[in-house]
């Protein structure tokens, strides 16, 4: 990790964790308008006074900074321009983080109907367009780093 710059990571991270926020809530909005439910009648969810359930809204941001992580990692191997390269990271997250997560829930737990679309709706818009968010984080990056070295002087 030591080639991954801090800056780009905390600045994809706080960001994308804001983007991820938003598209929680309109996935959560757009699967109670399709199918409505109330999550917090769901079996196994904490009560509303809990205050461990104040953790809850933070995923957003532990997803964001562990995918920034990793985007780091694996951004010299998605080709082509910003735009390209996070929609494949998007991809990845995907079939990563969404399929697997939908199919446990969907095999084990009797979720209604809404909570499924809602979760759709969010990963399949929120995961391209986080790529793409720290596609362009990066480059601007690269591009800064590339006007404060001693060749660009030259």
């Amino acid at each position: 990790m030591s080639d991954i710059p801090v800056k780009a990571v905390l600045a994809a991270g706080i960001l994308g964790g804001i983007w991820l926020f938003i598209m929680t809530y309109l996935g959560s909005n757009a699967g109670t308008m399709t199918a409505p439910y109330d999550i917090m009648t769901i079996g196994g969810m904490r009560g509303e006074t809990d205050p461990v359930l104040a953790f809850f809204f933070l995923y957003p941001f532990v997803l964001s900074f562990t995918s920034a992580i990793v985007f780091g990692m694996v951004r010299t191997s998605l080709e082509g321009p910003d735009i390209r390269q996070g929609l494949h990271f998007g991809l990845i997250m995907i079939l990563l983080v969404m399929v697997p997560s939908l199919y446990v829930i969907y095999t084990s737990m009797t979720y209604p109907p809404g909570f499924f679309i809602g979760s759709l709706f969010t990963d399949l818009i929120g995961f391209p367009v986080l790529g793409i968010l720290y596609a362009r984080i990066w480059s601007g990056m690269a591009g800064k780093q590339k006007a404060n070295s001693p060749a660009a002087g030259e």
